[in-house]
């Protein structure tokens, strides 16, 4: 019987957002998967009626999260390689209103991969708050998970729907 190895993981989870970066030996030594996720309906209080038609600053800010990620790893001498698997399922959030991305991290240190959980965590935050809370301030000190859930929680606005700009119509649709 073969033993079962050590597999490392590093994450950051609340109900705003979550990373996790997992070890993937079987995908090759230095090697992880990294899964990432935003619940656009937790950020609605924050951003809705903040951005255009069909314009999800969440759902954006997880992409663009995805590229800075890309760029910090080759600042740092470790690649991101999309990946297409779905092995995220198991360690992720449930439920409805989740948007998830995934790819590989290869050539990383453990060190390589704490900064990049703290990286990811911050250019998310920054990014969609840029939109929905442009005077927010991020802490100096990146907040642990729930303690961001909180910070994230005083930026909601009460009744958000009604408290949204009108939708944008033609005149004629006005009639």
């Amino acid at each position: 019987m073969k033993k079962a190895a050590k597999v490392s993981s590093y994450e950051y989870k609340n109900d705003y957002l979550y990373i996790v970066i997992r070890q993937a030996p079987e995908l090759g030594p230095q090697t992880y998967l990294f899964c990432c996720g935003i619940n656009t309906t937790r950020f609605d209080p924050i951003c809705w009626g903040k951005a255009g038609i069909c314009s999800n600053p969440a759902f954006k800010g997880l992409q663009q999260m995805r590229a800075d990620v890309s760029g910090f790893a080759l600042k740092k001498n470790f690649l991101t390689t999309p990946y297409e698997g779905n092995d995220c399922g198991p360690m992720t959030p449930r439920g409805d209103g989740w948007y998830r991305e995934s790819m590989l991290v290869a050539k990383a240190s453990p060190a390589n991969v704490k900064e990049a959980l703290e990286f990811s965590v911050v250019d998310l935050v920054k990014t969609v708050l840029y939109v929905c809370a442009p005077e927010a301030k991020m802490p100096a000190k990146l907040p642990n998970p729930p303690a961001m859930q909180k910070w994230l929680d005083s930026y909601n606005v009460k009744n958000y729907i009604a408290a949204a700009p009108p939708p944008i119509a033609r005149a004629r649709d006005q009639k």
